[in-house]
């Protein structure tokens, strides 16, 4: 296993091993979902929870606010890393792609998942309901490994059954509002994946690797939008031309600084 990947895969362990704490501990470290939750004395909000429910009940609230800022500002400073790295239902994605691969660029990728953002926002506003919370597959997720399952995990079948008929992370790419909303607080991220040109030797490995279906290093805004920093594209690259960059604006123009590499 590559190193980007081990490291993001203890990661993604760990977030599923977070919401099984409150069956462990009686004084609760975490209690919650990915939705809402409660870590320590750190209250956590997802963000489009936290929007839908600001606009349904027409008032800021300002807790509210404040367990917002920890995500948010995480996505401001690394992009969709919720996406790639936390969220139970791509955990659950990878899972399945391991026991039925199907390919990854067969659905392609679209902006139907903003457009379905702006509608449940839109929607939340006019029915005084938080559309997509109630209904979030990352909720359903996190309530199953608690609660067990009830009548919602049909969608969850649903999205399992894209993923294996229609292409990889067809969900992702395509559909989920939550992912939607997370790309565009990354949309000017301070780390990216940056491509050194001179290395390139254009073998594809890279693009065949992202499940996000994603060109590599690209500054197309879909491409930006859904990069969730993964690192799998840097794993494949025998060449080392790609590596997580620091972004810094100097004289007015983008320029990438190398992060180390975990591979050092």
């Amino acid at each position: 296993m590559k190193k980007w990947s081990f490291v993001r895969k203890a990661v993604q362990i760990a977030a599923l091993g977070v919401l099984l704490l409150p069956l462990v501990f009686t004084k609760p470290i975490w209690f919650g979902t990915y939705l809402s939750a409660q870590f320590l004395t750190i209250s956590l909000t997802d963000p489009l929870a936290a929007l839908e429910v600001t606009l349904a009940g027409k008032e800021l609230w300002l807790p509210l606010l404040w367990s917002v800022l920890p995500l948010a500002v995480v996505a401001l400073l690394l992009g969709r890393v919720f996406c790639g790295w936390i969220c139970p239902l791509n955990t659950l994605l990878e899972l399945v792609a391991l026991i039925k691969p199907s390919q990854v660029n067969s659905a392609g990728s679209s902006y139907f998942s903003y457009v379905l953002l702006a509608g449940c926002l839109l929607l939340s506003l006019f029915f005084s309901l938080p559309v997509f919370t109630m209904i979030s597959p990352i909720g359903i997720l996190s309530r199953l490994f608690v609660f067990g399952a009830g009548f919602e995990v049909l969608l969850l079948v649903i999205i399992v059954f894209a993923e294996w008929f229609i292409g990889q992370k067809t969900w992702c790419r395509n559909f989920c509002p939550a992912g939607a909303l997370y790309g565009v607080l990354g949309r000017w991220r301070v780390i990216g994946v940056a491509l050194d040109r001179t290395k390139c030797t254009h073998c594809g490995h890279c693009r065949t690797a992202c499940t996000m279906n994603v060109h590599i290093a690209s500054d197309a805004l879909l491409d930006v939008l859904n990069c969730t920093n993964c690192g799998a594209c840097i794993d494949v690259c025998t060449e080392k031309a790609l590596h997580f960059s620091w972004k810094k604006q100097k004289g007015g123009q983008k320029h990438c600084e190398s992060v180390e590499s975990i591979e050092r």
